[in-house]
């Protein structure tokens, strides 16, 4: 029992570590406003974990540091857990489990920032709140190319739709499809949280 609460809040503290710094890859990469008081709690928070790694090239807005960074922690939570419980994938094969699991995050986040996105639009259309901000900002780079693609049908937006089936093919082609066939268990995938 002791056991499994142990593994439960580690796993839970991994996930919402990664979580937090694929987050803030994502903002950066979507070039959001730097200022906004989420934006600056989720930099501060993340820090500590991605200072280490800040030696590593930005390509324009692609940066390298916090993704290694994101991947490291994946790498080293889920390595830690799996030597409690007594069995160690190979080096190799958990760093590309850890690289799937982290897009997997992303992919997760972006799918849950379009869904909140369409939420506020519903409710609450134009809100100046942080929050709201952040989650236009997120979004958008990501919808700007369907919207170029799916007419404009006077004030109803279906682009979110085609999103929403590109990230299901995408998670399911390359992040569930390539984990499963490296031999992945279910057991084992708990501890990847953009896996399981």
């Amino acid at each position: 029992m002791e056991a499994n609460l142990i593994f439960y809040v580690l796993n839970t503290a991994i996930s919402v570590i990664v979580a937090l710094v694929g987050l803030r890859f994502l903002l950066q990469l979507a070039q959001a406003n730097f200022y906004n008081p989420i934006s600056q709690g989720i930099n501060r928070f993340t820090a500590p974990m991605t200072a280490v790694f800040s030696s590593l090239p930005t390509i324009g807005t692609f940066n390298v540091g916090i993704l290694v960074a994101a991947i490291v922690i994946q790498a080293v939570g889920a390595g830690v857990c799996l030597l409690l419980l007594g069995g160690m994938p190979g080096i190799a094969q958990l760093i590309v489990w850890s690289i799937l699991s982290v897009f997997g995050v992303m992919i997760n986040l972006v799918f849950y920032a379009l869904l909140g996105m369409i939420i506020l639009s519903w409710l609450a259309p134009g809100a100046s709140h942080p929050g709201a901000e952040l989650l236009y900002q997120l979004s958008e780079p990501f919808l700007a190319p369907f919207r170029k693609i799916v007419p404009d049908l006077g004030g109803l937006d279906l682009s979110p739709i085609l999103l929403f089936v590109v990230i299901n093919l995408l998670e399911a082609m390359l992040i569930r499809s390539p984990a499963r066939s490296m031999g992945m268990s279910q057991t084992v995938a708990q501890f990847f949280v953009g896996i399981s």
